[in-house]
């Protein structure tokens, strides 16, 4: 009898890594299915060992609060190369464990404290307003002839204007922050949000290799670059704190940066104008109730939570939920399915803008917590501030159309029609 005989049966159904189980809802309706069982659920995989599945929100705070019993050192995603985790670990910051992760910590988050981040806010929010008026201002702004199709075959109304949210506003927003906080020349930005993309969406692991491989060498030349002429920017703040990192460990960590930056916030907005176009009433509330946009923007992250799931490798005995694990096993940590569980979440699959307390975890939780959650709640601010200015009101245009990945999650394209303010 082999280990595996010893593990429970699997629930039934359950298939997290089968990309059509993401295209849309499923894997929420088969984590809730999870989240009902006792324990945690044993996962067969079909080319690989199996890993543990954490879908409670308390399981989950255990895991991610424990880098002693589970380490991110082996790799922290399901379908990640193992040899390419072994060669950044305890160089890229989401790829190490204390006491090595908090010295990386300390050089990479350097930029956004609380402290420095006023340094950036004005130059944040007024690239996110110029980012809607470039994108919605020329036709919402007050074109009255301008009409378009939207995917129905139907005509917008003259003012209006049809666009995907996810390519034409959502995906430029994070990547336009955070290349202008980089400094980094306008002409590269559309290539770095490409091969951020691709570094961690694309279904080939050759792709994804590739993608990194070109942005590491990239951030190799800009480091020389900005260590010879040093200015007001995030790579010339995370060499000059330094603290010991080698260049290597800065490239990485510039790279990781940049994924971190541009993901969540592109997942989280698409989501947010999914939801604005499906409720109408909850824009119009929200236009005459800007005290509301704290509490909405929380709502959003613990809604979309783009980041699925996080993976973690047992390092010595422990027990979970009543289920013993033992030294090599790896444990899943599902945060979407945390942020839907209804012992934490009242009426967890109802948007709610005004819910407090909302103590999600789309940023992660424990030392890995997201250094860049600040700056993705700004970002977030601002563009919902830009939108209710110009746009009353918000109405799908077109079917949603969703991503596959089981790691980072949301949507590829939304046809929506805005109408002027």
């Amino acid at each position: 009898m082999n280990d595996t005989d010893l593990r429970p049966d699997p629930v039934t159904g359950l298939d997290l890594l089968t990309p059509d189980v993401f295209a849309g809802y499923r894997y929420l309706d088969q984590l809730a299915a999870v989240r009902a069982r006792p324990g945690l659920t044993w996962h067969p995989e079909p080319d690989g060992p199996g890993f543990w599945v954490a879908a409670r929100y308390d399981d989950v705070l255990t895991v991610l609060g424990d880098p002693a019993s589970f380490s991110s050192r082996a790799g922290i995603r399901l379908g990640g190369s193992d040899e390419a985790a072994g060669r950044v670990a305890d160089r890229l910051m989401v790829v190490s464990d204390p006491p090595r992760h908090g010295r990386i910590r300390r050089v990479v988050g350097a930029p956004f404290t609380p402290a420095a981040l006023r340094r950036w806010q004005d130059r944040i929010v007024d690239g996110v307003t110029d980012l809607v008026d470039e994108v919605i201002g020329a036709r919402v702004g007050g074109a009255g002839d301008d009409s378009r199709t939207d995917a129905s075959g139907e005509t917008a109304a003259a003012g209006a204007l049809v666009l995907d949210a996810v390519g034409d506003l959502a995906r430029r927003l994070p990547n336009q922050v955070i290349c202008a906080m980089m400094n980094l020349p306008r002409a590269d930005w559309p290539l770095i949000g490409r091969l951020t993309t691709d570094g961690l969406d694309s279904p080939d692991p050759i792709d994804r290799l590739d993608a990194n491989a070109e942005i590491f060498g990239y951030f190799a030349d800009l480091l020389d670059e900005r260590r010879a002429r040093p200015g007001d920017d995030l790579i010339s703040s995370l060499l000059a704190v330094g603290d010991g990192l080698t260049d290597e460990e800065l490239i990485v960590n510039c790279g990781g940066v940049l994924t971190g930056a541009s993901e969540t916030v592109r997942y989280a907005a698409a989501g947010a104008l999914l939801v604005f176009g499906d409720r109408p009433e909850l824009w119009t509330a929200l236009r005459a109730s800007p005290e509301l946009l704290p509490t909405t923007v929380e709502e959003i992250l613990r809604w979309t939570t783009p980041g699925l799931h996080a993976l973690r490798t047992v390092t010595r005995p422990v027990t979970v939920a009543g289920t013993g694990l033992r030294p090599g096993d790896r444990v899943t940590a599902w945060l979407c399915s945390a942020d839907r569980d209804p012992a934490v979440f009242p009426d967890p699959d109802t948007f709610r803008p005004d819910r407090t307390p909302n103590r999600h975890l789309a940023f992660g939780w424990g030392p890995h917590v997201c250094v860049g959650s600040r700056v993705a709640r700004l970002e977030l601010t601002a563009l919902l501030t830009a939108l209710t200015r110009r746009v009353r009101a918000i109405a799908p245009a077109g079917p949603p159309e969703w991503g596959t990945g089981n790691f980072i999650h949301g949507l590829t394209r939304l046809p929506v029609r805005l109408s002027p303010a």
